[in-house]
């Protein structure tokens, strides 16, 4: 074929591709394959779903393994989901094995016997996750050595996943410590989504820029159409006691217009929580029954049995019925579902780069991607500015007007990470046996990933000394405690990330309900749940309880299943720019658009349009108009001077203060200065963030948090700016 005669194709692979109907490479195919032949460089193939990416990076890859010699595994996948491992084998296995590469997937889910042929005779392609990859290298390490010794490039699917999360930088970790072992650097291709910030992305892949780094974009005409629409529902005024419990009644409208306008196709609905997806999931079960047709609708997160999902998964993919998952992020990835007709998104979307991540699954058929929003607004009461200014919906046209101008997030910065270099430690413990700390330190921190200095990792080794994780030998090495031997026999070891554990909410002794809490939270702190809003008044890790109290004021949803992400200072941005008149998206119905210029009526009426901070009847209100990571730190800061502050939403909530004494306190922030992290972090009790915290001291769980989820120089920027205001 053409395309065979202009690149160094196989024959094999060239016939193949001919079987399957290719008359030429797309354009992205043919802009990655000589970079990544040629095999001396990194690269980042960023493109939508659907554009042929895998492709892009495996025809050059598979065409040079098949053109020179050697033994071994010679292209190492690794994906974020085992689903996705298993569609992308039972791709690559047909074009791999056009050349005679066999594929072998490696997950908790594949049968013994393919592992041990591998182990036996190792060879091809290896497909796996960062867990898996975890065990090779803990018990495996001299296979890996010999196995990998070919080893000619790693290939690593939806890497936007990984970005900026404690698996990512578990990732990049076992990377290292793979070339370490192999003596030398393998290329890296990286799929995935468009991205913002290309040098972050490359930073992300390799941190220390020890090969160079070529970036591969889509550069095709876009084909796809894209049908927007912003469905607004009203609901009642937030009452002091709300009488309802579990989701409000009138979320029945929004199952009810899904019900009608999804049914008898395939979609995929994404709700921000668990709650919502189960509540909405339910409802659609009981219109289908009262409407006596079969069931289309289906939950989908990651609290379901592996056997309910993967049934679903397999009813998507096969695409003989009518199916509509309704999901958490669970499917906003991962195994490809060719015949999605739309999106749907229940409440605001968490970030604009996962509403277009998200919007990239449908209309790949008749190129029309469509997208649906339903945005519950509250009548405006007394108890909630957000309620008043309509911020789900002004937040959701910010974000769909960002998406047309195909602004997306940057990757989160840099973290510490101390709860990964945890695991990472103990682990290359276990699979040498002992090691020194400078071993440790210059394998890990020194020459790796983790930004951490030797006092810093001195502190976190005496940390784990305490805790019998670790123990030293007479020669000074350091090896496994019996803490130490128990935690990395248990097969959850090998996941740097946190699984949810399920929390007991309970008021007066009598249960609310139960959640799967990420972060723990600190007494004061308000939450909404089953209809409500509460106010923790104590939280036990050790009993798993969280003891609350009802709460009038406005409270914020209670982050599930980690799915809600934090909302980005250009988004703050665009909604302030909305308030103040510019345009909005054409796609709102006539609801949102009431609920929009409500909005914007409450605005002015608050004169917003005009200041920052604005008296209300619960307090005091800071509208700083920055990232949620600002508004964080900026209560914190205001705590630390005796000033009760919450973040909520768009504002900061301040109770029990006259702007007198703001001005005071936010003067001596001013004052001060950047603070030290032990003097900022004083009053907040619970740090435990990540899987291996606990085991850190307060000291380094304190400058990781700080360093990990405050803003500071942006917290006095708008300190500030506030003080001519005050």
């Amino acid at each position: 074929m053409a395309c065979g005669q202009r690149l160094p194709i196989p024959r094999a692979l060239g016939e193949w591709m001919g079987r399957r109907g290719w008359r030429a490479l797309r354009q992205i195919q043919s802009d990655a394959f000589l970079p990544i032949y040629k095999g001396d460089a990194d690269a980042i193939i960023s493109a939508s779903t659907a554009s042929g990416k895998t492709e892009a990076a495996f025809l050059p890859c598979l065409s040079k393994v098949s053109a020179t010699p050697g033994t071994g595994v010679r292209i190492l996948y690794l994906s974020p989901l085992k689903a996705l491992i298993n569609d992308q084998e039972r791709r690559l296995s047909e074009m791999a094995g056009a050349l005679g590469i066999p594929t072998t997937p490696w997950h908790g889910d594949v049968g013994q016997r393919r592992k041990r042929d591998l182990l036996k005779l190792p060879m091809g392609v290896l497909l796996t996750t960062p867990e898996s990859l975890e065990a090779l290298l803990m018990g495996h390490l001299t296979w890996l050595q010999s196995a990998m010794g070919g080893l000619s490039y790693v290939v690593i699917d939806e890497f936007h996943a990984f970005l900026g999360t404690e698996r990512g930088r578990q990732l990049q970790s076992e990377l290292h410590r793979l070339e370490n072992l192999i003596r030398r650097r393998v290329p890296r291709i990286a799929l995935s989504a468009t991205f913002s910030d290309h040098q972050a992305v490359a930073l992300s892949l390799r941190p220390d820029h020890a090969l160079p780094c070529t970036f591969i974009e889509d550069r095709a005409p876009g084909r796809d159409t894209l049908a927007v629409q912003v469905r607004g529902y009203a609901l009642p005024a937030r009452a002091e006691h709300e009488p309802h419990a579990g989701m409000p009644p009138e979320y029945g409208k929004i199952a009810a217009d899904i019900f009608r306008l999804l049914r008898g196709s395939t979609n995929l609905v994404f709700c921000n929580s668990r709650s919502v997806t189960e509540g909405i999931a339910a409802l659609l079960k009981g219109l289908s029954e009262r409407a006596h047709v079969p069931l289309e609708f289906f939950p989908h997160h990651g609290s379901l049995a592996a056997d309910l999902r993967e049934r679903l998964e397999a009813r998507l993919q096969e695409g003989r019925l009518p199916t509509t998952a309704v999901c958490t992020a669970t499917l906003e990835l991962g195994i490809d579902i060719k015949g999605v007709v739309s999106i749907a998104q229940v409440e605001p979307p968490t970030s604009v780069a996962s509403l277009r991540q998200r919007l990239g699954r449908s209309g790949r058929r008749d190129h029309v991607a469509r997208l649906r929003i339903f945005v519950p607004e509250r009548a405006p009461g007394p108890w909630s500015l957000s309620d008043q200014l309509c911020e789900g919906t002004v937040l959701s046209a910010a974000m769909v007007n960002l998406l047309l101008r195909r602004w997306y997030e940057p990757p989160p910065r840099p973290t510490l990470s101390l709860s990964t270099l945890v695991q990472q430690t103990l682990s290359v413990i276990a699979s040498l046996g002992s090691a020194s700390a400078a071993q440790l330190h210059g394998l890990l921190c020194k020459s790796g990933t983790f930004p951490c200095d030797s006092a810093t990792y001195a502190g976190l080794l005496r940390d784990l000394g305490k805790s019998d994780l670790i123990v030293q030998l007479r020669d000074g090495s350091l090896t496994l405690g019996l803490e130490g031997e128990r935690l990395v026999s248990d097969w959850n070891f090998y996941a740097a990330f946190k699984s949810p554990d399920e929390y007991r909410i309970e008021h007066h002794g009598e249960a609310i309900g139960t959640v799967p809490l990420i972060h723990p939270l600190t007494p004061g702190e308000r939450f909404a749940f089953a209809g409500k809003g509460w106010e923790v008044e104590y939280f036990s890790h050790a009993r798993m309880v969280v003891g609350v109290k009802p709460c009038p004021q406005e409270a914020p949803p209670l982050a599930l299943d980690g799915t809600l992400s934090s909302v980005h200072g250009e988004v703050r941005e665009e909604m302030r720019r909305i308030y103040t008149g510019a345009p909005a998206p054409g796609c709102l119905d006539e609801a949102a658009r009431e609920h929009l210029e409500r909005g914007r009526a409450a605005f002015t009426a608050l004169g917003l349009d005009s200041q920052h901070l604005v008296e209300w009847q619960q307090g005091l209100a800071l509208f700083p108009w920055r990232s949620d990571q600002v508004h964080l730190t900026c209560a914190l800061m205001l705590q630390g001077e005796q000033v009760k502050a919450q973040a909520m939403g768009s504002h900061l909530e301040i109770s029990y203060s006259s702007r007198e004494g703001l001005r005071s306190a936010v003067a001596a922030l001013v004052r001060k200065g950047i603070q030290d992290p032990s003097a900022l972090l004083r009053h907040r009790r619970q740090l435990d963030r990540e899987k291996h915290d606990h085991y850190l001291s307060p000291e380094l769980k304190r400058r990781a948090f700080a360093h990990d989820q405050l803003d500071q120089a942006g917290a006095l920027e708008v300190f500030s700016a506030l003080l001519p205001e005050l």
